[in-house]
């Protein structure tokens, strides 16, 4: 038999059987037909997960069934392990390593790929494949009381600096820190996003803002005008306009007659008819 009719024989053998891999979404699954490393589209296209495929060409791997826990096991013993301590968790989670490891140098987070109910601060052992690191299982290197204890002072948002927790490493306290500055900082995304679309709606254009106890002073402009109010952190309602909206007649201020999104309104239309007066703000 002659070396052309070899390998057309190992990849009509290769089409007559099944192989199984973990698959991340939109990716595609790569394996060898004849000693040539061969990347196969997955169907369905928004499949994730382990699974058990099969293929009848070199372009589509289709999804039979999910793979048994010692297949599964099989494939990841193939690759080294290394333990990492889960430092988010949210859509992704992502991991540092739990111990200096001089097989591999890892900076900063990296994303943990399929992870089983993995919580935050949790001790893990993941699979490294020279690309992805696999989640392998929950790790026993370290106790689960210390992740317990961290996820208790995160809740409470205790600040890093006062986080104390009875043989806790180093790895753990940095961890913590990640966890705490992105909590931090999502919050704070969120807090933009809030008012960006409470602006949006009345045709505004958000500048910045800054929060004070329980307001927030936002600057914003309306039709190129910049301006500057002063609204309640959990409803929006105005304390300060920023412009004088006093009922001249009876010396009542209209301020908290209005939200961030209404008092856009008002200020468009005194601005129409050349009746804004500005008042101190945030002074």
């Amino acid at each position: 038999m002659s070396l052309f009719e070899k390998l057309a024989a190992q990849e009509e053998q290769f089409f007559e059987t099944e192989f199984f891999s973990p698959v991340l979404r939109g990716n595609p699954v790569r394996v060898k037909i004849a000693g040539v490393l061969v990347s196969l589209k997955v169907r369905p296209k928004n499949f994730e997960g382990w699974g058990v495929f099969k293929s009848k060409d070199q372009k589509v791997a289709r999804y039979i069934r999910e793979p048994s826990m010692g297949q599964r096991q099989q494939y990841l013993d193939l690759f080294p392990r290394f333990i990492f301590v889960a430092c988010r968790q949210g859509k992704k989670v992502y991991g540092i390593p739990a111990m200096r490891d001089d097989r591999i140098v890892i900076q900063g987070q990296v994303p943990i790929a399929l992870p089983n109910e993995v919580r935050l601060f949790d001790t893990i052992d993941v699979r490294f494949d020279g690309s992805t690191f696999w989640y392998d299982r929950p790790s026993t290197f370290r106790t689960a009381r210390v992740a317990a204890e961290l996820r208790d002072m995160f809740a409470e948002e205790t600040e890093p600096d006062q986080v104390s927790v009875a043989g806790m490493t180093v790895e753990e306290k940095l961890a913590y820190q990640i966890a705490f500055d992105q909590e931090i900082e999502s919050k704070k995304d969120r807090k933009e996003e809030r008012l960006k679309k409470a602006l949006e709606r009345g045709g505004a254009t958000l500048r910045s803002y800054v929060e004070r106890g329980n307001t927030y002073t936002v600057e914003f402009t309306v039709d190129g005008e910049r301006h500057r109010s002063v609204v309640d952190v959990e409803t929006l309602r105005v304390a300060s306009a920023g412009i004088c909206l006093t009922d001249h007649q009876t010396g009542r201020a209209g301020d908290s007659d209005f939200d961030l999104q209404s008092l856009v309104g008002v200020i468009r239309e005194g601005q129409n008819r050349d009746l804004i007066y500005r008042v101190g703000v945030g002074r």
